[in-house]
């Protein structure tokens, strides 16, 4: 079996779907010696596979994605190859082509909160390649309800495989990083958030709720905006200076950034998955989130979860969490066992077995 593995989303910023890509390919590389996989990419990040695994080869391929070259130099680079299979983690695959083709679709979140052309892009172009393909995998039951819901999609062609976390994330015994404080110019304790500014992670109303917080409890916390714009918000007065912004972050300092925070806040409107939560709970961190999509079936028991539309609900929630040492411990506690239920290897696992059933379908109709 020849699998082509679309890798293009992969870069130097792993986010979520580049942060799922790069974790199957590696984990892959880990299980499966038998079969032959092709991945495509433009980056350098996945030399080390095609050069420390005979069963891996790197093709590049400079072709944007979600762009209308690809609809045709996708399909002529599989037929080159030889693949058998095409899988595409990201929301993009050509409609025609003549291998079988499996799609991760993490959420739908660009129909729910997209502007009108990604809605029209999801509609036709997303919704016929889905229909199109023999199988799409998606990472959580509430992204399967939602697929069905906005696209139509037949709900025995849809897999969940949930999302891993990578084994660098895990707790530390010292809380006081000095290394990762001094980088950033952070010099107190904090409260963290990761993610970026579009409006389904609800960041306005972070800030609103943290300044509530402070003049509520006179919390002297900072709070860590990882992955949001310098500036994003104007903010006046003490807050201003209570908000760091950062950016330019490296994997090992997001790992440290955790490590050393005392909260995680994400009261996210809508997660298809909700990655950075699990992340913070391996590295034994208390987590305040969301009672909304698919949060609660990723978090459990193990986290607060707050209306992200209630200002004063989610203040409540980092003050009770700050102020409650025992409340403290127990989250962290929880969160450590819920983080161990979520695997890469597993997801890799399961991924792969979805790869054979789909070959052996095609070749025995």
């Amino acid at each position: 079996m020849r699998i082509l593995i679309d890798a293009r989303v992969i870069s130097d910023k792993m986010h979520g779907i580049a942060r799922y890509t790069y974790n199957l390919i590696k984990n892959l590389s880990d299980i499966d010696t038998k079969n032959e996989y092709v991945m495509l990419s433009n980056h350098d990040r996945l030399i080390d596979f095609s050069s420390g695994y005979k069963n891996f080869k790197l093709v590049r391929c400079n072709t944007p994605l979600y762009s209308i070259q690809e609809q045709f130099k996708i399909p002529k680079i599989l037929k080159r190859e030889g693949a058998d299979i095409y899988h595409s983690p990201t929301f993009s695959a050509p409609l025609y082509q003549q291998c079988k083709t499996i799609m991760t679709v993490h959420d739908m979140i660009h129909l729910v909160f997209g502007k009108s052309i990604h809605r029209l892009y999801y509609r036709y172009i997303v919704k016929t390649a889905m229909m199109k393909a023999s199988s799409i995998i998606t990472v959580s039951e509430y992204s399967k309800t939602d697929i069905v819901k906005y696209l139509g999609i037949p709900k025995e062609k849809i897999y969940v495989t949930y999302n891993g976390i990578d084994e660098k994330f895990r707790p530390v015994h010292n809380k006081t990083i000095d290394n990762i404080k001094k980088k950033y110019g952070i010099f107190s304790r904090y409260i963290l958030f990761v993610g970026n500014q579009k409006p389904h992670k609800n960041v306005d109303n972070i800030l609103k709720a943290f300044k509530m917080a402070m003049e509520k409890e006179g919390l002297n916390h900072h709070l860590i905006l990882v992955g949001v714009k310098n500036g994003y918000i104007k903010i006046a007065g003490e807050l201003d200076k209570r908000v760091i912004y950062i950016n330019n972050h490296t994997d090992d300092d997001l790992v440290e950034l955790y490590q050393s925070a005392d909260l995680f806040l994400s009261p996210s409107l809508y997660e298809g998955f909700g990655l950075p939560m699990l992340e913070a709970m391996a590295c034994g961190v208390p987590v305040v989130t969301s009672n909304r999509t698919s949060i609660p079936e990723v978090t459990g028991n193990a986290a607060i979860l707050a209306d992200p539309e209630n200002i004063q609900e989610i203040a409540n929630a980092i003050c009770k969490v700050l102020k409650d040492e025992n409340l403290k411990s127990d989250l962290i506690r929880k969160g450590l066992e819920q983080a161990k239920m979520f695997s890469w290897k597993r997801m890799a696992e399961e991924t792969l077995e979805l790869y054979k059933r789909v070959y052996e379908s095609s070749n025995n109709p």
